[in-house]
C-alpha cells in the first residue's frame, strides 16, 4: 500500500516468484545431474502441493470453528480454470509431440505465456473484472475503473 501497488499484482509478481525460486533452482540442479524426470515431478508435485496444502488447512480450521461446512462466495472461478487450461495446453503439446522432452526453445515459449497471462491478470485485476477477456459487462467495467 505505501507504493500504491495493490495485492493482486504483488501476488502476481514477487509472492509468485519468491515461492517457485526455491522449485526452479532444485529443478536446475536435479536436471543437470541428468534426472530430468525429477526436476519436472519437482515442479508439477511441489505446486500442486502448496494449492492443496494452502486450501486444505484453512478450509479444515474453518470446519472445525463452525462444526461443519461454510458457505465460500466466490467469483470469476470458470474463466480462472480457463486460464489455467490454456496456459497449460501448450506444455502438454509441446512434450507430446516433442517426443516427451522439453526442447530448449520451450523455455522461451513458457516465459512468453507467462507474460501473457501476467498481462491478462493485472488487465483483470484494473478493470476489476475477474472474466476479462472472455466478457465483463460494461457497468460493471465503467462503475468500478472510475472508483479506483
Amino acid at each position: 500500500k505505501d507504493f500504491r501497488i495493490s495485492t493482486s499484482v504483488l501476488g502476481y509478481t514477487v509472492a509468485a516468484a519468491g515461492t517457485s525460486f526455491p522449485n526452479v533452482f532444485s529443478g536446475m540442479c536435479v536436471a543437470r545431474q541428468g534426472k530430468t524426470t525429477m526436476a519436472v515431478a519437482n515442479a508439477l508435485g511441489a505446486n500442486v502441493q502448496n494449492v492443496f496444502l494452502a486450501l486444505a488447512i484453512p478450509w479444515a480450521i474453518q470446519c472445525t470453528i463452525n462444526r461443519g461446512s461454510f458457505e465460500l462466495p466466490f467469483t470469476g472461478l470458470l474463466s480462472a480454470v480457463v486460464e489455467i487450461y490454456v496456459t497449460l495446453l501448450p506444455a502438454v503439446v509441446v512434450f507430446t509431440l516433442s517426443n516427451h522432452q522439453f526442447p530448449r526453445w520451450s523455455g522461451y515459449m513458457f516465459l512468453v505465456i507467462y507474460a501473457c497471462y501476467l498481462a491478462v491478470a493485472l488487465t483483470q485485476d484494473t478493470l476489476h473484472c475477474p472474466s476479462w477477456p472472455f466478457f465483463c459487462s460494461a457497468t460493471q467495467t465503467d462503475m468500478t475503473v472510475g472508483t479506483s
